[in-house]
């Protein structure tokens, strides 16, 4: 069998120290867009009037997008139950027991 093919990207993010990790080849466009973003971001709280040191804009972006996993774990969550109990009453109706 093909096994996947791995590339090892350099990561770049905030002025951390690089590293690099293995990737899928087929995600590695989806890596650098991620750290593209997560770059921009960094870079827009810690610039201007108000502007966070580079720790602290780096913290941010990373609560924020670890909000949105949980939010959106929460409510894949939420559906997957509410599609357990539809089928469960389906089943419920089809038996005749309900």
């Amino acid at each position: 069998m093909n096994e996947p093919k791995e590339h090892r990207i350099t990561i770049k993010i905030a002025g951390v120290e690089p590293f690099k990790l293995p990737v899928p080849e087929d995600e590695e466009s989806f890596y650098r867009l991620v750290i593209g973003r997560i770059n921009s971001n960094v870079d827009r709280l810690s610039y201007g009037v108000n502007a966070d040191s580079r720790a602290v804009a780096l913290a941010k972006v990373t609560l924020y997008y670890a909000t949105m996993l949980y939010r959106q774990t929460n409510l894949i969550n939420s559906q997957s139950g509410l599609l357990e109990d539809f089928e469960k009453r389906i089943d419920r109706l089809l038996e005749g027991t309900d």
